[in-house]
This record gives C-alpha cells, sequence and structure tokens, in this order.
C-alpha cells in the first residue's frame, strides 16, 4: 500500500480521488449519509483562503486509488489543531489502506506542528463502543471526544408548523427583528456577524476539545462568498438584530446540485438568549429556503447530544435522527 499526495493538477487523479471518496461515505450501506459534490471537494483543494488550508493523499494498491484521505486545518485560529477524514473505498476495505491513511495523515499533522487530531465518523443506530467507526479510531490512538447526533429534515416544512413556531416566540422578541440574505451579508451587519461567527465554536459543545475564538473578517468571509458563488454554492442567511447590530444567526448551504441542503452554524450571542431568537431565524430561513428552492428536499445537521435547547428546537421543527456521529481526538507530543 503506498500512500502519496494528491496531484492537483491531474483531473484525472483528482476525479478518482473524489470518485472513491463519495463511494465509501454513499455507497457502504449509509443510505441517509451526506457527502460533498465534486465542485466543493476540487474547491476545496485548488482554491484554498488564506485562512482555511486542506491537504489532500491519495491510497494507492498497485496503480488503482482504494483510498482518499483530507487534512483540513486554520492558518488563523487554534492552530494547535487539525482535522483528518480518511476514506476508503468499500471493496478495498479489509487490505489495510485505512490504517496507512490515517497514520499518513496524523504524521502530516505532526509536521504541520499540531498536537490536537480531531476526526468523526457516522453509524445508524444506538451509541455503541464496539461499532466499527469507534473500534478503527481506537486502534489508531483516538478516542471519542465528543457525541453529535446526525438528523434530517424533509422539506417542505408546512407553513402552519413555522407558523407556530415562529408565533410562540414572538412575545419575547420585542425590539428584535429577524431579515434573510443570500450569498452574503451586508457590509454593514459584517462585523457583528463575523463576531458571532467566531464566538460559534466556544460555546457549541466539543466535549474535551476545547477551542478559541475562530478569526472571521468581514475581508475573509467575502472571500469565501466569492468561492461559494464560483462552484454553485448557494447559502442563505438570517440574522436577528438589535440597533442595527447582529445578534444571532443562521447559515443554509444548498449544494451546488442534487436536492441536499447541510446546516451551517447557528447561533445567539450569549447577552440575548432567552427570546426565542433561535428559532426565529431558523424559522425565517427555512421560509427562505423553500420559497427560493423547491428543488431542496433534505436539510442535514448535527448537535451536541448535551445541545439541549438546539436539538429541542430541531425536532420541533421536525428533524429526526438518522444517525451517531462521534467526535474522535489524538493527543501528539509537541
Amino acid at each position: 500500500m503506498e500512500i502519496r499526495p494528491l496531484d492537483l493538477a491531474d483531473d484525472d487523479e483528482v476525479r478518482r480521488f473524489y470518485d472513491v471518496s463519495y463511494r465509501a461515505e454513499m455507497e457502504d450501506g449509509r443510505p441517509w449519509n451526506g457527502h460533498w459534490t465534486f465542485e466543493e471537494v476540487a474547491s476545496m483543494l485548488r482554491e484554498q483562503t488564506p485562512d482555511d488550508q486542506a491537504a489532500s493523499f491519495a491510497a494507492y494498491d498497485g496503480t488503482t486509488l482504494v483510498g482518499a484521505g483530507l487534512v483540513m486545518y486554520s492558518l488563523v485560529d487554534n492552530t494547535d489543531k487539525a482535522y483528518v477524514f480518511p476514506m476508503v473505498d468499500p471493496p478495498a476495505r479489509g487490505c489495510g489502506a485505512g490504517g496507512a491513511l490515517v497514520e499518513a495523515l496524523v504524521d502530516h499533522c505532526r509536521g504541520l506542528g499540531r498536537t490536537t487530531v480531531t476526526s468523526n465518523a457516522a453509524y445508524a443506530g444506538q451509541e455503541r463502543d464496539d461499532a466499527a467507526p469507534v473500534r478503527f479510531a481506537k486502534r489508531h490512538g483516538f478516542h471519542v471526544a465528543n457525541t453529535e447526533i446526525h438528523r434530517q429534515l424533509h422539506l417542505p416544512v408546512a407553513a402552519a408548523l413555522l407558523d407556530e413556531v415562529e408565533a410562540e416566540g414572538l412575545s419575547h422578541r420585542d425590539g428584535y427583528t429577524v431579515e434573510t440574505f443570500v450569498d452574503g451579508i451586508p457590509d454593514e451587519l459584517l462585523p457583528s456577524y463575523c463576531a458571532l461567527l467566531n464566538k460559534l465554536v466556544v460555546d457549541a459543545p466539543s466535549g474535551e476539545v476545547d477551542y478559541e475564538e475562530q478569526a472571521m473578517t468581514p475581508e475573509l468571509f467575502r472571500e469565501h462568498m466569492a468561492k461559494n458563488g464560483r462552484i454553485g454554492r448557494q447559502v442563505f442567511h438570517a440574522v436577528a438584530l438589535l440597533d442595527g447590530e447582529a445578534v444571532a444567526q443562521t447559515d443554509v448551504a444548498v449544494q451546488p446540485h442534487g436536492p441536499t441542503a447541510v446546516q451551517w452554524g447557528t447561533y445567539v450571542s450569549r447577552d440575548h438568549r432567552g427570546h426565542r431568537l433561535g428559532a426565529a431565524v431558523k424559522v425565517a430561513n427555512l421560509r427562505a429556503v423553500q420559497a427560493a428552492r423547491p428543488d431542496v428536499t433534505r436539510i442535514d445537521t448535527g448537535n451536541a447530544d448535551t445541545n439541549a435547547f438546539m436539538v429541542s428546537i430541531n425536532e420541533r421543527l421536525g428533524f429526526e435522527v438518522v444517525a451517531v456521529s462521534p467526535s474522535f481526538v489524538r493527543r501528539l507530543e509537541a
């Protein structure tokens, strides 16, 4: 088994890399699972932004590409951490490709000077220590640091339910307004909106791995939006406003093709909690998505099982549990 960096200038190899990654996630008995589109993966690898970086490695059995691996990391915050994602073609499993690939990814993290390596997986059913992804992680020095629950919402959500959820919170939202935007945020709101994005990773339950605030700026945000536009990813934003500043936000990203959207972050500023703003921005964004994109029939999301408030909102809107998604961590010596 040979592990080598992906040749990003080789269109055929990039396509084979993607095809293996797709089969590993979507053709191995997990019909509820989700995966990036080819456009998203190619852009992630070839159009990197100043903050987010990705390295790609391919596992070869002879001349056949059987495994695809990613290392993702930030250059501007949480610079002690990196995320790894090994994927092996289902027919090639059990031959050592996964183990060789994950160790190569970890070695790359070590070379970057990262000391905390994270990963994740998803499987159906109840959380259990003998699940195949958990056993694989343990064999390679990882352990479960946190557990998220993967949920899906099938669209359209009935207008009557959205009206009902919105009405439940109206009496708590005096002085607040909610606005929606597509593929960007007005310049005057960007500083407060970015401040929300930066705090999300700190407040979101992450088990034993602690994160510092992210370092998103209006300039970086515009770069990310431009990149989304180039690959055909449409992003719907909803923000709650008070005195001209964003105090709560949620984003839903619609993939470049197909019927699936992904719920990105939802965050309410600590000083503005208790006003049902999380539900308000989610309802507003769902209305916007359904009005503009009737072709979208599914939204995927994940929440830590300890995030009771967000879980309750999702369940109220009709999100259904489809899988357990443990987050793994491996510590490296500095």
